[in-house]
């Protein structure tokens, strides 16, 4: 049992290193800050033997969170009342939406920017 991984504590690590996360920050572009970041999270986290795996369960986590984000979102669309829309039921979302909204936010302002240019072409 002490190997079990636990994504709320994983979450609260990760947050410590916006360096792997907010792409705003210039230290999300320096590859050996953000190498050093992962190994000092490898060190930390339970159930995660290297590098490669530590990259693919944030990968899981990321891409779980933004599917979630994406079912709101679109239950918001639907025009039905605010009680229809989509409450995420996975215990660590609204922690990781504490820290990761700002990032999806900035990903879904270029992703419009697109759908806006490519409009009017």
């Amino acid at each position: 049992m002490a190997n079990q991984f636990n994504t709320i504590e994983f979450l609260e690590e990760y947050q410590r290193y916006p360096c792997l996360w907010d792409k705003s920050m210039p230290d999300f572009k320096n590859r050996i800050k953000r190498d050093h970041a992962e190994e000092q999270l490898l060190k930390i986290t339970s159930g995660i033997n290297n590098v490669k795996e530590l990259r693919q369960k944030i990968r899981n986590i990321r891409c779980t969170y933004n599917q979630e984000v994406a079912k709101i979102k679109s239950s918001m669309r639907t025009g039905s009342g605010s009680s229809t829309v989509y409450k995420p039921k996975l215990a660590w979302f609204s922690f990781a939406d504490s820290f990761l909204k700002k990032t999806s936010d900035i990903e879904n302002k270029s992703d419009t920017n697109l759908v806006i240019f490519i409009i009017y072409l």
